[in-house]
């Protein structure tokens, strides 16, 4: 039986790790897999070894390093960094990612992207995406692009002081969101990696619904046990929402920013490419915060 060595580069993220970690469970039941976990830091990651993992460091901001790195890859999960700062830098990274895999002969790429990176819907999060997409398309490599809508993890900042006053502050307007848990996205990843497919295609990872702010103030009414009150920010008032809670000026004000951007309904899309792809159903936003309940009310719950 032939070996099918799979890479994951940016393994050490909270995304890198739910894939690799479920790559190990699918080569207990499809031997004949290789795997190489590829990160900044490959030191902390000794038990993957043990499992026979390879290691090998690899870093975007490091070009020259890299194809070394991903030498005798066939297929190579390039998960997006996360420097989204509106210096280039990021998709510099990306650049740097892909020229290295056609100079070691990798032959297929799974790309996490972002829904629909669409000309004309500008934002931080949109732009290095549609220009990673059109890199991969230049590269002539094989590749599969996975546009994942937002994780459902930016609901318990949404929806954190919602608990403590009842009150849902948003600047989304009438947009809706087809919130996906990280979890789903790392399975949709690992499926795309190790299930052979030799061409191009584009596959949007979605959640099973797509929901405005008042299903979103219903659901947590029910998870809460109060009414929630849906209240209607600009993004300025956002921003000034986001600081006083303690957030960081420009992580609030880029938030605030994307919040205005969904008001557009630019999310509003729901896809059966997740299902298609696991065999499995994604995982509704009820399920998510009620696993996250706790952590919801902490605010107003007294100490343990």
């Amino acid at each position: 039986m032939k070996t099918l060595h799979l890479a994951v580069a940016g393994a050490s993220g909270q995304l890198g790790t739910l894939v690799v970690n479920e790559l190990i469970r699918q080569r207990a039941i499809h031997p004949g897999m290789a795997l190489t976990a590829i990160t900044r830091t490959p030191d902390r990651h000794a038990a993957w070894q043990e499992q026979g993992i390879g290691l090998r460091f690899g870093d975007f901001d490091q070009p020259q390093d890299l194809a070394a790195a991903f030498h005798g890859v066939e297929r190579l999960l390039l998960i997006s960094t996360n420097t989204i700062d509106g210096t280039g830098r990021r998709l510099a990274q990306h650049r740097h990612a892909i020229e290295a895999a056609r100079q070691a002969g990798v032959g297929h790429i799974v790309y996490t992207s972002f829904l629909r990176p669409e000309e004309g819907k500008r934002s931080l999060l949109n732009d290095d995406h549609l220009a990673t997409e059109a890199l991969l398309h230049e590269s002539g490599i094989g590749h599969t692009i996975l546009r994942n809508a937002f994780y459902q993890d930016l609901l318990l900042v949404v929806l954190g002081t919602a608990a403590v006053d009842g009150k849902l502050r948003t600047a989304m307007g009438q947009g809706h969101v087809s919130y996906v848990a990280r979890e789903d996205c790392a399975h949709a990843a690992a499926a795309a990696l190790a299930d052979g497919y030799l061409g191009r295609r584009i596959l949007d990872i979605t959640g099973p619904a797509a929901l405005d702010a008042p299903a979103l103030a219903a659901i947590a009414a029910h998870l809460f046990g109060q009414p929630v009150q849906v209240v209607d920010l600009d993004a300025e008032e956002r921003a000034r929402h986001f600081i006083a809670g303690g957030m960081p000026a420009p992580m609030a004000k880029m938030l605030a920013g994307i919040e205005r951007w969904l008001s557009s309904d630019a999310m509003h899309i729901v896809s059966d490419d997740y299902c298609a792809l696991t065999g499995r159903q994604a995982s509704p936003v009820q399920a998510f915060l009620q696993a996250h309940r706790r952590q919801l009310l902490a605010p107003t719950l007294p100490p343990a």
